[in-house]
């Protein structure tokens, strides 16, 4: 199917279906595209570069070996950010991974900004979106792997639970402390982030 372009010129759904049949343009361009995506969540249970490259390679892999079996996933995003975390899982001796609608709105905010902050000129905004990023990254790591899930990855709860290994009201129960814990630390920094976002 496609010869060159971007991932953002073809329907990934077709991508995906391409590669069932073999194309290799349509494994380049999904290669290329979730290799950065993988590596922000590989992150989360990794911390070594070259053993998470190797995961990532590992998976594509035994992607192309598997093209043909493959080629009926329904949602290549979560398929594979599940086999990358198996792939570290089975890479590594030790698993290493052992009322809130103003908040949604909030880390909502701070993933718009995440996607498109090469854009961001205004200093004001990239300061607080460091003060969110710095707050996030004090909560527990599996309160971050439920909020990175969440509005990083856009997982529903389901999702987030089977990716997680747990049952669906421990994330929902460790999104409800991360909100809460982030309302305690940005409360400040939220009221002046909920004027831009509401003018």
């Amino acid at each position: 199917m496609p010869s060159a372009g971007s991932f953002n010129t073809y329907n990934e759904t077709d991508l995906w279906e391409s590669l069932g049949r073999g194309d290799q343009d349509a494994f380049e361009i999904l290669y290329r595209h979730y290799f950065k995506i993988l590596v922000n969540y590989g992150t989360r249970f990794s911390k070594d570069p070259l053993l998470l490259e190797d995961a990532i390679q590992d998976l594509f892999t035994n992607i192309w070996r598997r093209k043909a079996q493959l080629a009926s996933v329904k949602e290549p995003k979560f398929y594979l950010l599940r086999a990358l975390r198996n792939q570290l899982s089975q890479n590594t001796r030790n698993n290493l991974v052992d009322d809130a609608e103003d908040i949604d709105d909030f880390l909502d905010y701070l993933v718009s900004i995440s996607n498109e902050q090469q854009t961001v000129e205004q200093e004001t905004i990239l300061d607080r979106t460091r003060h969110i990023q710095a707050a996030i990254s004090r909560l527990s790591p599996r309160q971050q792997e439920a909020i990175n899930l969440r509005f990083y990855h856009g997982m529903s709860l389901d999702q987030s639970a089977e990716l997680m290994g747990v049952p669906k009201q421990v994330v929902s129960n460790l999104l409800f402390k991360a909100y809460s814990m982030l309302r305690l630390t940005l409360k400040g920094i939220f009221s002046l982030v909920w004027v831009l976002l509401h003018p």
